[in-house]
């Protein structure tokens, strides 16, 4: 069993995150001792500045507890992992080709395309969003992780225009799939005349109406 938190994070501080995720944290220790479930607690804070400006250039971090002189785990099941969506920027625009090949691209260009403070969206993000393939599953799944979200007033304008996005992305995948079901019935039918069945005969063996199978035909 595994928990992500996620939290979008414009103060400049790292203390609220460790305030954030210790109740988190604790409530989850408590509940799974009691019951005996080993979980894994994954925490992801998504930032707009470099959380560590001095120690690296990597917009995705990950860490651990170790101890401090010997150095080994405390918990294989917990992990923190940090996205600075402004180093994101500095790289996706500089080695472009090179950062899509990281799994995190797609979500991260997709919090990156949008400015919640200047509220201006960068079209060329957008064009790299259009071309992304997603099956429903994976939208579906993405629209649940961002109900989950922290929402701000500061960052409310953001979170809607992605949310916007996501149910673009399904609208399209049901639509395409539609027209498909469509073109596929159409087809059938033409086939079934083709081979000498009046058009009484296949409303009857599909369940449609004469006058629906005219029309397949006709189309």
């Amino acid at each position: 069993m595994r928990n992500i938190l996620s939290k979008i994070q414009f103060s400049s501080t790292k203390f609220s995150i460790s305030f954030f995720i210790t109740p988190i944290f604790v409530k989850n220790v408590l509940q799974n001792s009691i019951s005996h479930i080993c979980i894994s607690l994954i925490m992801i804070a998504i930032l707009n500045y470099p959380l560590f400006p001095h120690e690296t250039d990597r917009f995705h971090t990950v860490f651990h507890i170790r101890e401090d002189g010997e150095q080994f785990l405390w918990s294989h099941h917990l992990e923190f992992h940090v996205l600075d969506l402004s180093q994101f920027m500095v790289k996706w625009k500089k080695y472009r080709r090179e950062v899509k090949q990281s799994p995190e691209w797609p979500w991260l260009t997709m919090l990156s395309a949008v400015d919640s403070r200047t509220k201006k969206i960068d079209e060329e993000m957008v064009r790299e969003l259009e071309g992304i393939a997603m099956t429903e599953q994976e939208i579906l799944e993405a629209l649940e992780e961002w109900q989950n979200l922290s929402v701000t007033p500061e960052n409310r304008y953001a979170y809607e225009m992605r949310l916007k996005w996501l149910l673009d992305q399904l609208s399209n995948i049901r639509s395409s799939r539609e027209e498909g079901r469509q073109e596929g019935m159409q087809e059938a039918i033409r086939k079934m005349n083709e081979k000498g069945m009046s058009v009484a005969e296949i409303a009857n063996i599909l369940d449609m109406t004469e006058k629906d199978v005219h029309e397949l035909l006709k189309g």
